[in-house]
């Protein structure tokens, strides 16, 4: 991220990161309370979130197929 934690909000492109990275980890809690933060009071970021949400749950469905 770009900006500290202690820092009160983000921009959209780390919550972007942000949201990717919780694919992988979990975030801090200070980086999940700028997360939300930011997300509620921001539509382009509540739609891409929503938009990431979905991919993900896609590709886990199709990795669930190619697995024996």
């Amino acid at each position: 991220m770009s900006q500290g934690a202690a820092t009160s909000s983000i921009t959209c492109r780390d919550t972007t990161y942000l949201v990717c990275e919780a694919r992988d980890r979990s975030l801090s809690a200070d980086e999940q309370a700028l997360l939300a933060g930011h997300i509620q009071t921001c539509p382009y970021c509540q739609v891409a979130a929503r938009q990431f949400s979905q991919l993900f749950s896609q590709l886990d469905e199709l990795l669930a197929r190619s697995q024996p």
